[in-house]
């Protein structure tokens, strides 16, 4: 795959990327959007692989959608180009249609919780660890480990934590960070009821017992699950709570997963075309003014990975953003040399906005593609902090103290 690395719309080389990717990391404000396509090599998949999925466990209600309903076309089937946010949207909306027959909603209304049981198997991840509560460690999330630590160390005294935000219902960030030591901030405290209390946002850790800046080192980090979580439930007075992963899913996913019995309580904002429509609840509005606000911020960076550009309100977000002169995007978007060859009257809505996005040549703007744009060459490109090399430091030290030192001369 052909690498391509464009920085106002001029091609740039590799190493001039890599130091305007170390500059990026020292600005005040740092955060990552992360799409479905950062969790494929952990195990995920992306919307492609759900259809597939689907498609392959579920003939009849595949032939049912096609034949009664005509939701989906033989060529799209066969090509594997459905459109499942599309699909799920039309099917809840037949199912609201009161002239169906009985024995029709029936079975939509099957078709759906299996197009949502796909939708919730893709976000496992790792599924057969998932009940469990130590799977951080595990190699898989080897990458998701050393974004977070390198995040965290490029922080300096005084700036604000990293900030992650992703459209993902999986436990990536939360297991790698439980893995690695770092807390996590993500809207809901409590010990035994974890609630939303939006505030947490603004609050972080310091270290009381170190002396001057140190005390404000970096300890945590603030997430933001835009799209919802595998482990947010809702209770009967419409409270949004988080379980244990291991509750979560003996209580909504196994259900679902084992029997495609679909739990209203399982608070997720499954793939639709009114997902914007989902939003403008109480958390979900609260953590798309917290990404709004973020990228209005002053000397601020944000690299974007993984996500495929097919969320609207999310690419009317971020395009929108571009009105502050300090914030700074990178996208890695794996496909772009693809648009080279496709008719530009015939791209979808990602396309479009990428195209777009590439074609504004704004300085701010640095665009990926190519195998440099995948979720672990991204996080490997990423800048260790300027350390000391740990076996010279003694002998650095050393030097210094000599060199500062009185000679003879000087008496």
């Amino acid at each position: 795959m052909t690498e391509q690395i464009f920085q106002g719309g001029d091609e740039i080389q590799k190493k001039d990327l890599e130091s305007h990717l170390s500059s990026l990391c020292q600005l005040e404000n740092v955060g990552v959007l992360l799409g479905a396509g950062s969790s494929k090599a952990a195990g995920g998949k992306v919307m492609k692989q759900v259809w597939q999925d689907f498609k392959g466990a579920n003939p009849l209600s595949v032939s049912f959608l096609r034949d009664e309903c005509k939701l989906i076309t033989q060529p799209e089937i066969d090509n594997d180009s459905v459109n499942v946010e599309l699909l799920i949207d039309q099917v809840v909306k037949f199912i609201e249609v009161s002239t169906i027959r009985q024995d029709d909603v029936e079975k939509l209304e099957q078709a759906r919780n299996q197009l949502y049981r796909s939708v919730t198997s893709a976000a496992l991840l790792v599924a057969d660890e998932f009940p469990t509560q130590a799977v951080g460690k595990l190699e898989c999330l080897s990458h998701h480990r050393n974004l977070l630590e390198k995040l965290i160390s490029n922080r300096q005294p005084g700036q604000s934590a990293p900030a992650i935000f992703t459209t993902n219902y999986d436990l990536a960030i939360e297991w790698a960070a439980e893995e690695v030591g770092i807390q996590v901030v993500n809207g809901f405290v409590g010990t035994h009821t974890r609630t939303f209390q939006p505030h947490t946002f603004d609050l972080g850790f310091r270290n009381v017992n170190a002396q001057g800046e140190a005390r404000f080192g970096h300890y945590n980090l603030y997430l933001y699950k835009l799209h919802g979580s595998l482990t947010w439930m809702q209770d009967k007075d419409g409270n949004i709570t988080e379980l244990p992963s291991s509750l979560a899913y003996q209580q909504a996913i196994q259900p679902l997963i084992d029997h495609g019995t679909f739990s209203s309580n399982q608070h997720l904002i499954y793939p639709g075309a009114n997902k914007y429509h989902h939003t403008i609840g109480y958390v979900y509005g609260e953590m798309f003014r917290r990404f709004s606000e973020f990228l209005g911020k002053p000397q601020t960076a944000l690299f974007v990975n993984g996500y495929g550009f097919g969320d609207y309100h999310i690419n009317r977000i971020i395009l929108g953003a571009l009105l502050n002169p300090s914030l700074h995007i990178v996208i890695y978007y794996p496909e772009l040399s693809a648009l080279n060859g496709l008719d530009p009257s015939k791209f979808n809505e990602a396309q479009k906005c990428i195209d777009k996005i590439k074609k504004m040549k704004i300085s701010q703007i640095t665009v990926i593609g190519g195998g440099d744009a995948y979720f672990n060459a991204f996080v490997d490109m990423i800048p260790k902090p300027v350390l000391f090399p740990k076996n010279n430091t003694a002998k650095i030290l050393a030097d210094a103290i000599r060199d500062l030192a009185p000679s003879k001369d000087d008496f």
